[in-house]
């Protein structure tokens, strides 16, 4: 008989919080699960700590990679590997909330019938845990009471970990993680919470993130990858009437694509950076987002290139870029 639920665990240079993760897994009180832990190549120790749990624990699955392929491949490695139920993905640096975190999420979607469900995502900072509350005019992720919910009325890009996915649906309809270095899981999450429909929500905590600060975030080829993943969910939210994720997702390329751009306008690359930000801009539709209404600024003209064209009075080689040039074209009509 198949687990109820087969948690994914990819896990790449985490050795200092892989235990405390994987504890919160073993330890969850629904025992009919799966562990399927993808080691993606880690160059630290985390296989040896990986193997030390698959020998005390014949639920676990290893899947030992001798290459680096990213964490969206590992991610798919997992899912082609699960024989769940449901599907759950956990980060290696992460955990769950409590240890019916699992249990109470299989229930909620069992006896709802749905293929989907969730719960409320965690901080945990600097080893404070704090409940992540989201502004409701915006995310609409305001939950007083748990509840029968429709992807239409939610339209959320973020928190996928919060959620467990019926197996069969993800793989019939063949949902997968792109390759992308960043921004990677909104594209999948959005894709299987629109197909889901309808999906339960529990009002209670079941996951904690780890706030881990890192510099290697800000490259160009992880802001140049971010920008496809908002390209991806830009073009999917135009096609299939989500209004409200496309004003989203549109805020999101404005505000942290522009502060990832910003940090790599000085780059030798950085035109590769701009051509893909102005393709990501192209993708925003002004018109619809006003019919909808919503107050969006047209034209839209992202905080990156209004630092770019301010930067490019200050350097010649800025100053002379064909592509800032017909930026400035376009702020001033």
């Amino acid at each position: 008989m198949n687990p109820k639920i087969s948690v994914i665990i990819p896990v790449y240079n985490t050795e200092r919080y892989l235990k405390e993760c994987l504890d919160s897994v073993v330890n969850q009180t629904l025992k009919d699960i799966e562990i399927i832990i993808v080691n993606d190549a880690s160059p630290d120790n985390s296989i040896s700590i990986i193997n030390d749990y698959a020998k005390n624990d014949s639920r676990i699955v290893v899947i030992d990679k001798k290459e680096n392929e990213g964490v969206g491949q590992a991610r798919n490695d997992g899912i082609l590997k699960a024989t769940g139920e449901y599907i759950a993905f956990m980060d290696s640096d992460d955990l769950y909330s409590r240890n019916v975190a699992l249990n109470n999420l299989y229930s909620a979607a069992i006896e709802n019938k749905v293929s989907v469900s969730g719960g409320f995502l965690e901080m945990l900072r600097d080893g404070i845990v704090e409940k992540t509350v989201y502004p409701q005019n915006v995310y609409g992720l305001d939950f007083e009471q748990s509840s029968l919910m429709n992807y239409f009325d939610y339209q959320y890009d973020y928190g996928y970990t919060q959620f467990i996915f019926n197996r069969k649906s993800i793989i019939d309809n063949d949902i997968r993680f792109p390759s992308y270095s960043r921004f990677q899981d909104p594209p999948f999450f959005v894709k299987a919470m629109f197909k889901a429909g309808n999906y339960f929500f529990i009002n209670e905590p079941v996951y904690r993130y780890r706030l881990i600060g890192d510099s290697s975030k800000y490259t160009v080829k992880k802001t140049v990858d971010m920008l496809c993943g908002i390209i991806d969910n830009l073009e999917f939210s135009r096609n299939n009437d989500l209004s409200k994720l496309h004003c989203l997702t549109a805020y999101r390329l404005d505000k942290e694509g522009s502060f990832m751009a910003i940090n790599n306008i000085s780059d030798k690359n950085r035109d590769e950076l701009i051509a893909k930000f102005i393709q990501a801009t192209s993708k925003v539709d002004v018109k619809w987002l006003n019919d909808s209404g919503f107050d969006f600024p047209d034209p839209f003209v992202p905080e990156v290139f209004e630092y770019a064209l301010d930067t490019a009075a200050k350097y010649e080689d800025l100053r002379n870029n064909k592509i800032l040039r017909a930026m400035r074209k376009i702020k001033n009509g």
